[in-house]
């Protein structure tokens, strides 16, 4: 994910404070770093993370491995695919303030997400998607939802996002 994205990310974080963040795909941590230190200087929030070993020389100890110690406070990592692992954990959260994806970038996952965690952002949260360029699925999603979204970026990266209003 790009150092824009990453700092939209922080700044969004900072200015909203949410309670509650679930985010797919963590690799190494930049992202989640990003926000987790916005939860930390907010005092408040939790970001649930989902991610899975996707490389056969990856570990469990690589995913979040660059997140620094002083912010796993705020951070529940759960290991998994999303399609195995995302819909329970929202029904046990009942209500998130963000989504974030940034997980497996084909169609058909983007659009699992994307319907499986929009029922469960509270009003005036986010639906957020890294590489929102790189199919249609972020937009058939939000034309599927009767929704504007936004679209941040540039040749090299993208982010869309969208704020739910009802």
């Amino acid at each position: 994910i790009s150092e824009s994205s990453r700092l939209f990310l922080y700044a969004l974080c900072k200015i909203i404070k949410p309670k509650t963040i679930v985010e797919t795909g963590v690799a190494y941590g930049l992202s989640t770093s990003y926000i987790l230190q916005a939860l930390y200087e907010n005092k408040s929030g939790t970001l649930y993370s989902i991610d899975s070993i996707f490389r056969p020389w990856e570990s469990k100890e690589m995913i979040g491995s660059v997140i620094p110690n002083n912010l796993r406070e705020n951070w529940k990592l759960i290991v998994g695919k999303s399609k195995e692992r995302l819909k329970k954990t929202l029904l046990e959260l009942e209500e998130i303030d963000i989504f974030f994806h940034d997980s497996l970038h084909t169609y058909k996952n983007m659009m699992f997400e994307f319907e499986t965690a929009w029922p469960m952002i509270k009003k005036d949260g986010f639906l957020i998607s890294d590489d929102v360029i790189g199919n249609n699925a972020f937009n058939d999603f939000c034309n599927s939802e009767n929704i504007i979204p936004t679209i941040l970026g540039n040749d090299n990266w993208s982010l869309g996002l969208v704020k739910k209003i009802s």
